[in-house]
């Protein structure tokens, strides 16, 4: 896979996810006066005699870029890294990247189980009785401050443990989505890593494999 510079990687991983259409990334091959010298002349003629308004063209080129230029494996897991490193400066950012992580939990990161599933989802549908309301967005300023800080310490210790999984080997991403658009990763953790800290098995029925679960 050829290494090229970040700002140019990036504006393929961004034409990738969509933050830059077909006809955008187009322009952009035609104008880019450094784009040959980087790719090499072969592959910035496949570039530039691409047909980006065909049917089914936005696949053909995701598969162009990551078979050549880019490994999603490896910006799936620096984009991960980047937003748990910010939800540990405790910043105005912190609930909408939790209700990222639980976003990212349904699309198949279960590793996510408890920064997702747990305070997540907690701040996605804030808890009743005590909060009177259906949504984040409807809670005072007060409230929500108050609900943030009720997760600490303990969503610390949690994004520090995720992050030194990510760091150290623990969870390998592949960049790629099984048949039903779930994303693909490998877990090396142990099963002792892998118990959670905000939930607890509550109830199982060993017929049907159901589990039942609980708040710590």
């Amino acid at each position: 896979m050829r290494h090229l510079p970040e700002n140019i990687e990036q504006y393929f991983f961004d034409t990738i996810y969509g933050k830059v259409t077909l006809a955008g990334f187009e322009q952009w091959v035609y104008t880019n006066k450094e784009l040959e010298k980087l790719v090499g002349e072969d592959d910035y003629l496949e570039l530039i005699s691409f047909n980006y308004k065909k049917n089914g063209a936005k696949y053909e080129l995701v598969n162009l870029l990551s078979d050549k230029y880019v490994d999603l494996g490896e910006y799936e897991k620096w984009k991960l890294l980047n937003s748990l490193k910010i939800a540990l400066k405790r910043d105005e950012r912190l609930a909408p990247i939790l209700r990222e992580f639980y976003d990212l939990y349904c699309r198949g990161y279960v590793f996510l189980n408890d920064l997702g599933l747990g305070y997540g989802l907690t701040i996605e549908v804030p808890p009743s009785p005590k909060y009177k309301v259906d949504t984040w967005e409807e809670l005072t300023d007060s409230e929500k401050k108050e609900l943030l800080d009720s997760f600490y310490p303990q969503l610390e210790f949690d994004i520090k443990r995720t992050i030194d999984w990510i760091e150290n080997g623990k969870l390998i991403f592949t960049g790629k989505k099984d048949e039903i658009g779930h994303y693909e990763y490998e877990d090396l953790r142990t099963v002792k890593e892998r118990e959670s800290t905000v939930w607890r098995e509550v109830e199982r029925d060993d017929t049907t494999g159901f589990k039942a679960f609980e708040s710590t």
